[in-house]
């Protein structure tokens, strides 16, 4: 992503990740992505951050799906005289394709909700667990800093 994050008065950079397009300032986080050809840019201010957490999108209807055809699979190959095996190797080869299909398609992101129901989805491929981990709670810390929770260091 070119260009850099324009700071507010009084604004510093806590946490920028060089993996994903996430900042970390003392009054907001920003996420900056492409979505089709446009630039876009997202934005939730520290004090209306409601929630953070870790999520993995999947799509379970490939998996129903994959069980299915290799139900019908399963059937075709009981019709006799071997007429239904050409249609079971294929619905088996169609089944398995769902599953690798499901497998491939699992995303994880970073989900940053704001208190007026908005939703910053950070996609974390290009992040181990321990750096996704790392990165809520720079978000939470950053949030408790900014509204003066955090007990003061002795």
């Amino acid at each position: 992503m070119s260009g850099s994050l324009s700071l507010l008065p009084g604004e510093e950079v806590c946490l920028e990740s060089p993996k994903v397009a996430l900042t970390i300032t003392n009054l907001r986080v920003c996420h900056r992505y492409t979505y089709l050809v446009d630039p876009q840019f997202d934005s939730i201010t520290l004090e209306a951050v409601a929630s953070v957490g870790l999520r993995t999108i999947s799509w379970l209807w490939m998996l129903v799906a994959a069980g299915a055809l290799l139900l019908l699979a399963l059937v075709a190959v009981q019709v006799p005289y071997g007429a239904g095996n050409n249609a079971a190797g294929w619905l088996s080869i169609l089944g398995l394709g769902f599953i690798a299909l499901y497998f491939i398609t699992r995303q994880r992101y970073i989900v940053v909700e704001s208190d007026g129901g908005f939703r910053m989805m950070v996609p974390t491929r290009a992040l181990t667990l321990d750096e996704c981990y790392y990165m809520i709670h720079s978000i939470d810390h950053a949030k408790l800093e900014f509204l003066n929770i955090l007990p003061l260091k002795p």
